[in-house]
């Protein structure tokens, strides 16, 4: 009676075994996506971050452009006084000359500033871009791992199941 027995432990053992397998396969796979999505979390924080920076550059933007023109006007307001000061009639010739000049170096400076500005927040979206770009490869590559893993488990209890009826065929049990 023990002779018997003993067949179908092994075989029931290599059964179990590829179940057991099977499930750790499984909760592996499903903690590497778990995993996955964590990280591809905390990447796509990033994009929220960036997304206040760019908030940030147009803000501040607004007031440095606010202070410069309320400082430019403060420097005009200097020139005329000077010119007029020295005698100088501000209305014609040089003085308007060089309030003029001032005005246009004014302006360049503020197109540049928004240029400069404008291609920081150029910047910022593309990393956004990125990060989001990143953060979905972050999933896909946790579902590819995952998926190899629930396969591996796969195996592991297709390989259980095919002991057991190797040695069941050769053990005589099925006869």
């Amino acid at each position: 009676m023990a002779v018997q027995v003993l067949p179908w432990i092994v075989a029931g053992t290599a059964v179990a075994g590829g179940i057991a397998e099977k499930k750790a396969s499984d909760k592996a796979a499903a903690k590497a996506q778990e995993a996955a999505n964590f990280n591809a979390e905390l990447i796509e924080r990033d994009v929220t971050l960036l997304e206040k920076q760019k908030d940030l550059i147009n803000a501040n933007q607004l007031i440095r452009e606010k202070v410069s023109r309320y400082q430019f006007d403060q420097m005009q307001g200097s020139v005329k006084a000077n010119f007029a000061y020295a005698g100088i009639d501000i209305a014609q010739g040089t003085p308007m000359r060089v309030l003029r000049q001032n005005a246009r170096e004014f302006e360049f400076d503020m197109a540049t500033e928004r240029f400069n500005d404008s291609v920081q927040v150029m910047q910022i979206a593309d990393a956004q871009e990125s990060a989001t770009l990143n953060a979905e490869l972050t999933r896909m590559e946790g579902g590819a791992y995952a998926g190899a893993l629930r396969a591996q488990g796969t195996q592991s209890l297709i390989s259980g199941f095919g002991k057991a009826a190797s040695f069941g065929y050769s053990s005589g049990i099925f006869a």
